[in-house]
């Protein structure tokens, strides 16, 4: 997965990586994000968002869920790096709606529930979006 930052003559301030889907075949490409998102917070003021089937990992009820824990290690590592580097990491209101999680067990390195509303406001002149 790479994702490509930048528009020719854009200053840009704001990156905000929305996250949709959870492939946990694939758990590389998850800890790559937050570790991208951390190498951005030298340019840019990063925020990823946690959407759809991939705010699951958003709670302690991934393990309960059937997540391996050691399998998860290594993502929540890149996740705690990346917020000890100033990334926010938000999860969207309708993922936790969706896959019928609670707020209570939210992970301490979520920052904020966000709506959707939020995700679209958030998408201004000087912010670039990701979707992954």
């Amino acid at each position: 997965m790479s994702v490509v930052i930048g528009i020719a003559g854009v200053c840009m301030r704001y990156l905000m990586i929305v996250v949709t889907t959870l492939d946990m075949e694939k758990s590389a490409a998850i800890e790559a994000v937050f570790n991208r998102a951390k190498a951005a917070t030298a340019e840019y003021d990063v925020e990823v968002i946690l959407t759809g089937e991939s705010g699951v990992i958003a709670t302690i009820q991934a393990v309960k869920s059937g997540f391996d824990e050691e399998y998860l290690r290594p993502l929540y590592d890149s996740m705690r790096s990346a917020k000890s580097a100033g990334v926010k990491i938000s999860i969207c209101e309708r993922s936790i709606e969706w896959c019928s999680l609670n707020n209570n067990e939210l992970i301490p390195e979520i920052d904020d529930v966000v709506s959707s509303q939020y995700i679209i406001e958030r998408a201004a002149p000087d912010t670039y979006v990701a979707y992954l």
